[in-house]
């Protein structure tokens, strides 16, 4: 029988340790870059894995996974997002911040013997891993995020890219090793040594008029002098606590690496991701004749709600088990590990002496261990029984069921983690979740239309169920409207007799809430990348927003997209009828004309973005001050958003608003609708053109 630890295991340089030593069942791996920066500021690294074949070298460029690159092997090894601690709390007042890497080592082919963990720096910053105040790498088992291993670094100088640590198999196993091995010259130098042709070219229209930096030239195909002579499985060999001196590599490379078929760009991401271009395009009339093509998933001869959820389930779950990336995709987010996906429909319990019936069972089984967990669904207008809820979840705690799972239109609102309330007691050993319509359909188009599927014909059954998905007959559309309470508390706001304390205007904050969800979701199947909706969480901040809204009748939330400027505010304002879209954008520094700064960001607004968007200058100096222009007019005569006594500029508000819709319901002439349109139209024009500032003289 294998140990099962209780607390990580540290590694010191060069040390290795097998990983069944670790733990019985491994399931999937999650890796943790995390550093801590001085006086209280992140460190601003990127992680990066290179797979390494039995030479020590990439087969070809797609085994580099990093920022441009964040998949490989189908999934088997994905770069997360950066982990960033809660503001106001001491890992977030100390600086840490982690990079994340999962690795499902099973789904590795067997010609990568070696997967080298790795992180850099941004060498226009000035700063490198010896200005960070702590460095580490920890191991974790993704299943129930038990720490299993933790390597700290405490030799880093100079480096602006770091070998951490790396996984390599020894006689059938994985072992893992702690390495620490740096580079000065950086990531191009790193990967270079490992067999990775980088390209030398760059992005020339990238940095047009916008006042970024060029980033030097990344270095070619030869490995530089700051290249170790071998990877770190070969310079340390195989016994236990052995270690490499210095944080840096000495040795020069005897040859360069043999050349990539492609060269791979490191240049770091500087602008937002860009929306579609035909994210606006209506939907095409209808041709005329009334043939209906076949369909996989048919809305035909849909009649009550009961048979829309039958029909909504069992194509759901079917999906989900054809199209294993959509599958993974939905149920990693609910704790289950990757693997292998079986589901039923209306399966019978017996609870009590009452009979229960679940819309599915979903199972994912992995090697010998089994994750289970209860579906119920709930289509169009049909809201969640916490009643039911409970039930179900006494079903999977009785059974040793892992989880139970409810699927509707509607969106946790408010603090709340899930739409019905359940006494927490009975989630010690059942974890409960929620996935939105709006979030399964946002994750099949990820999957579908940015991620990408391996098998075509699996592709088209997903391409087919969003399709489904996106009828109006499906009962899968999202959030349709602003609640019953809508109509009173708009009235009441116009009124200026709404009550902070009154439930309906609860509702509303609460609704308008789930209105930011949806907003996330339906950015992210744009862009391709995950938006968060950041709401709220605190008791005080709701009760804040409340009155806000009664006294003023404004409601905003946030949403941020990976690689934007800001987060971007999203309003409404129901005395003003007003739907509004604003992000804020830090002024260049040093010493620059204020008329220059504002030629920066003007110089970076397309020319189709339209001269009702308003631009605000706000002003240093200990009094508070601002000039304000629409953008119209600021490019006829720029000089006009300048202060009258030339204090300097220290940043941009930039916002744009549209009639705000009174109708309930989704659509156009809708709260929903107007909101939804500012975002998008303001991102599009606004948000994903802006870069920020880079002194190119630093």
């Amino acid at each position: 029988m294998t140990d099962v630890i209780s607390e990580p295991q540290a590694l010191t340089k060069g040390a290795n340790v097998a990983l069944s030593k670790l733990s019985a069942e491994l399931g999937s791996l999650t890796v943790f870059l995390d550093s801590r920066g001085r006086e209280g500021n992140a460190v601003d690294a990127d992680v990066s894995v290179l797979l390494l074949d039995a030479s020590g070298k990439v087969r070809s460029g797609s085994d580099f996974v990093f920022y441009n690159q964040p998949i490989a092997l189908g999934g088997a090894v994905h770069l997360r997002d950066k982990l960033m601690p809660e503001p106001g709390t001491d890992d977030a007042d100390l600086g840490w911040s982690s990079d994340v890497v999962t690795l499902e080592l099973d789904d590795v082919p067997d010609e990568i013997e070696r997967i080298v963990v790795s992180a850099s720096l941004d060498p226009t910053t000035g700063v490198t891993f010896g200005d960070a105040a702590a460095i580490r790498m920890r191991l974790q088992r993704t299943s129930d995020a038990a720490d299993l291993l933790v390597f700290d670094i405490d030799d880093a100088t100079s480096e602006l890219a770091l070998v951490f640590g790396e996984f390599y198999r020894r006689d059938g196993a994985w072992k893992v090793r702690a390495v620490g091995q740096g580079y000065a010259d950086g990531l191009a130098s790193l990967v270079a040594a490992h067999g990775v042709e980088v390209s030398a070219e760059t992005d020339e229209s990238s940095d047009e008029g916008s006042g970024q930096s060029e980033p030097p030239e990344t270095e070619g195909s030869g490995a530089s002098d700051d290249a170790p002579s071998g990877g770190p499985a070969e310079q340390a060999g195989d016994s236990e606590g052995t270690t490499i001196t210095g944080a840096t590599a000495e040795e020069p490379t005897a040859a360069p690496p043999a050349p990539a078929k492609r060269g791979v760009s490191v240049r770091r991401p500087t602008r937002a991701p860009r929306l579609p271009a035909d994210w606006d395009a209506s939907i095409p009339a209808a041709d005329g004749n009334d043939w209906q093509t076949a369909r996989l998933f048919p809305v035909a001869g849909i009649g009550s709600g009961e048979e829309q959820e039958r029909r909504a389930t069992s194509a759901l779950l079917a999906v989900m088990t054809m199209v294993r990336e959509f599958g993974g995709a939905l149920t990693t987010k609910c704790g289950a590990p990757r693997g292998v996906i079986t589901a039923y429909v209306e399966v019978p319990f017996g609870q009590d002496e009452e009979a229960y019936r679940p819309d599915g069972v979903i199972q994912v089984t992995r090697g010998q261990k089994q994750w289970t967990a209860l579906v119920e669904v709930k289509t169009s207008n049909g809201r969640l029984n916490a009643e039911q809820i409970d039930h179900y979840v006494e079903i999977a705690r009785t059974r040793g069921y892992d989880a139970v799972i409810t699927i509707s239109n509607e969106l946790a609102g408010g603090d709340a983690d899930h739409p019905v309330v359940i006494d927490r007691r009975k989630l010690r050993k059942v974890s409960l979740h929620h996935l939105s319509w709006d979030q399964v359909r946002a994750q099949a188009l990820l999957t579908a239309r940015h991620r990408g599927v391996a098998d075509a014909t699996q592709g088209k059954v997903l391409e087919e169920f969003i399709r489904y998905m996106s009828h109006a007959r499906s009962g899968m559309g999202g959030l349709g409207d602003m609640g019953p309470s809508w109509v009173k508390v708009r009235d009441a706001v116009k009124a200026k007799t709404a009550r902070a304390s009154d439930k309906a205007t609860g509702d509303i904050s609460a609704r308008y809430d789930e209105l930011v969800q949806h907003l996330a979701h339906h950015m992210s199947a744009l862009l391709g990348v995950e938006v968060q909706a950041l709401v709220p969480r605190e008791t005080p901040d709701h009760a804040s927003r409340r009155q806000q809204l009664a006294d003023s009748g404004l409601l905003f939330g946030r949403l941020k997209v990976p690689g934007a400027v800001d987060v971007i505010v999203v309003g409404a304002d129901l005395r003003s009828d007003k739907a509004t879209a604003t992000v804020s954008v830090q002024a260049p520094r040093g010493d620059t004309r204020p008329l220059t700064r504002v030629n920066w960001l003007l110089r970076q607004l397309p020319e189709q973005a339209k001269d009702s968007i308003r631009i605000e200058a706000h002003l240093a100096g200990p009094r508070a001050g601002s000039t304000a222009a629409l953008l119209g007019k600021a490019r006829e005569d720029p000089a006009c958003l300048l202060p009258d006594d030339q204090r300097e500029i220290k940043s941009f508000t930039v916002s744009f608003e549209l009639p705000l819709g009174a109708k309930r319901a989704a659509g156009t002439g809708t709260l929903i609708g107007s909101v939804k349109s500012a975002t998008t139209t303001f991102y599009a024009d606004v948000v994903q053109h802006i870069q920020p500032w880079v002194d190119k003289r630093s």
